[in-house]
């Protein structure tokens, strides 16, 4: 068992949420896995079993992620994340926690490197998520109103430079032939044609763009994630998930992004975003739009604008009656 280093204070956080994937991290005593990433506000885990944990201090909720607070009168609380752990630390588990303070003792406790750690008190909230079933007219709803979401679009993708409405050179021309596939009169996304016509369309994006998650993989991120709701949920078709070609070209968490994303894992904010989508509330969807738009550089509008695409991916296709 890893042993709680005592050359600097420990650092504690409250496990606030902890999404369903990880939801019984704390029966994991030992090893559970290696810091990938480690940024101000969060931290990227890759797991002995090779999925993704993500450990932030934003209120945004997904089933992979655990939200944590400080623990109040924990020494250094208000430090960032990259002041207390660093790439490569080990994760651990620590179901019975040694200190004997009344505020620490029998609490699960994440240990991340030396000096930070998560209790995991239960009962606590777990985010799972819970995804309405698509409606056909409601979908409809949005064929007369592409240029108006189009246009919440381009406003924010003005100021970041890179995005594949805003392309720089490692975008440019992406989003373009990926539209001229939208408006092709051949394209059935009944068909078992198009999930390999679209799965090569979206390989061109992969890796592609600025961004710790570069802008094609958070394009192809949105593209899966509302396309794999929509066309099971219609019998249109299977859920189509990235592989190996998709993962050669990006990096581990990138790639982990993406295919849970297109399994329906989506953070709370994109579940509104779905969840407009159901409804064909399109003030709903702009609002969704912006506020997921504001994420990063170009991760958050390049979702939004996949996710939009994908939604008149099938809009045309079904309103042309292909």
């Amino acid at each position: 068992m890893e042993q709680i280093s005592t050359q600097h204070p420990l650092v504690l956080f409250r496990c606030k949420c902890i999404g369903s994937v990880h939801e019984k991290i704390d029966l994991s005593e030992g090893s559970f896995g290696t810091v990938l990433n480690v940024f101000d506000r969060a931290i990227n885990v890759k797991t002995n079993d090779d999925r993704l944990l993500v450990v932030s201090l934003g209120q945004v909720a997904s089933p992979m992620t655990i939200n944590v607070v400080p623990l109040s009168g924990s020494a250094e609380r208000h430090d960032p994340f990259s002041n207390l752990v660093q790439n490569g630390d080990d994760v651990f588990v620590v179901p019975k926690v040694r200190p004997k303070d009344t505020e620490v003792a029998g609490r699960a406790q994440i240990m991340l490197g030396g000096r930070c750690a998560i209790l995991v008190s239960r009962p606590v909230r777990t985010f799972e998520n819970l995804l309405p079933k698509p409606d056909l007219a409601n979908l409809l709803k949005f064929f007369d109103r592409r240029e108006h979401l189009i246009s919440v679009l381009v406003e924010f993708a003005r100021d970041r430079a890179g995005a594949l409405l805003n392309p720089d050179t490692t975008t440019e021309g992406l989003l373009s032939r990926f539209t001229n596939l939208i408006h092709d009169p051949t394209m059935d996304v009944r068909t078992p044609e198009f999930e390999g016509r679209l799965s090569r369309s979206l390989l061109e994006f992969c890796g592609r763009g600025p961004g710790f998650t570069p802008a094609g993989d958070d394009f192809i991120a949105g593209v899966l994630t509302m396309l794999n709701w929509i066309r099971p949920g219609l019998n249109l078709g299977s859920p189509i998930i990235p592989g190996s070609e998709f993962r050669k070209l990006t990096s581990w968490t990138s790639f982990r992004l993406m295919e849970c994303n297109s399994q329906g894992l989506v953070d709370n904010e994109v579940q509104e975003l779905i969840n407009a989508t159901a409804q064909g509330d399109i003030l709903h969807y702009a609002d969704s739009i912006r506020r997921i738009a504001s994420r990063g550089h170009t991760s958050g509008i390049d979702f939004v604008t996949g996710a939009t695409n994908a939604i008149y991916l099938v809009v045309d296709s079904l309103k042309h009656g292909v």
